[in-house]
């Protein structure tokens, strides 16, 4: 061999005779092309070549979805913006006005009297009429699912018992929050007036829980609810879908225990709190009056009332419990609690039974 490169077309397996003449000691020629490849670096070799075979084939593919869908990413910015509104706090919605609805009835649901800014659909362009929104956009249903159940095992195996026309997401400007100190002003009033039934929540956690309490109030014509210490937003998705919004347009107000009763006195309002029979041994005061024998409301002191219906385990805090009328729900001994959602919807209904508002 007399120094020059050899051809490409030599086979690489095989060592050439400038192997005797450049390295006879070594075995090893000074031209990379004709050493031999192990094993090892034949497969990084083979797997380089499926890697590149299937990224073509990925944005082949990718081409041909872009023309259906208008993203196709989980990286698209208006991906990541629905995916804080679902795991976000209430604080994070607030700031952006927003709330994050999931499911096609319940969007047409609030369709039907609000418009939404913009709608996630993965269904055909035909049906985009459907929505009241401002914007339809259409999105791979992958991309939706992990908008909605992120990428956890438990979030893949729910998503596989949901039905299609649950992955379609809406947001919509939520509702501001109300000043209950100059009354109460609901949709179609046309001044604020004096609140009269006032349901306060007291740090419920549970989806479920908050939106049957909600629900309950609508239903009983409560005034407006106030939410006081680490409550689930009103506005959360999940709590949305079990109320099915029906509290949508319920006055509603986030504040503390003395901004609670600072309200309750302002407008004569009675302050009650749900309580059990050991909650008020353990906090060494009187024992709570049962549901069934409450006195008549002094009208010449109060001109309606507040219940206040606690945490699902720790109940009202302490600080509230002490200053109100604990009021109980009888019960068997063999029961040793109900739902938040179920006690609190009994104690409201009996209430606004026993204790009508003077203009009734």
């Amino acid at each position: 061999s007399s120094g020059a490169p050899p051809r490409l077309g030599t086979p690489l397996l095989q060592p050439r005779r400038c192997h005797a003449a450049a390295g006879a000691a070594t075995g090893r020629c000074r031209w990379s092309l004709c050493r031999p490849l192990s094993a090892g670096a034949l497969r990084r070799r083979r797997r380089r070549r499926q890697r590149r075979r299937g990224t073509m084939a990925a944005k082949a593919a990718a081409a041909s979805v872009i023309g259906r869908f208008d993203i196709s990413s989980t990286r698209n910015g208006c991906i990541k913006e629905l995916l804080r509104l679902r795991v976000g706090r209430r604080r994070a919605r607030e700031k952006r006005g927003l709330a994050l609805v999931r499911g096609r009835q319940l969007i047409n649901h609030i369709g039907e009297f609000f418009k939404f800014k913009e709608v996630f659909t993965h269904e055909p362009r035909e049906s985009f009429d459907a929505y009241n929104a401002e914007r339809v956009v259409r999105v791979e249903k992958d991309v939706l699912k992990h908008v909605l159940f992120s990428n956890t095992f438990e979030a893949e195996r729910h998503s596989k018992r949901m039905d299609d026309d649950e992955y379609v997401v809406g947001t919509i400007e939520q509702p501001l929050p109300s000043d209950f100190s100059h009354g109460v002003l609901a949709i179609g009033d046309a001044a604020p007036r004096t609140p009269r039934r006032l349901l306060a929540l007291d740090g419920v956690k549970h989806p479920e829980n908050m939106g049957m309490l909600l629900s309950t109030a609508v239903a009983l014509r409560y005034d407006g609810v106030f939410l006081s210490g680490p409550c689930i937003d009103p506005f959360n998705f999940k709590v949305l879908e079990a109320s099915q919004a029906v509290a949508w347009t319920l006055p509603y107000c986030f504040g503390t225990t003395d901004e609670l009763l600072a309200l309750c006195k302002r407008h004569r309002l009675a302050p009650c709190a749900a309580a059990s029979e050991l909650s008020s041994q353990l906090h060494g005061a009187s024992p709570a009056v049962p549901v069934a024998e409450l006195p008549d409301l002094d009208a010449r002191r109060y001109a309606g009332f507040c219940i206040a219906v606690g945490n699902e385990s720790r109940g009202v805090s302490t600080e509230l419990l002490t200053r109100c009328t604990r009021i109980a729900l009888p019960m068997s001994e063999l029961v040793e609690s109900l739902n938040a959602g179920v006690a609190g919807g009994i104690l409201m209904h009996t209430l606004a039974c026993a204790w009508p508002p003077p203009d009734e």
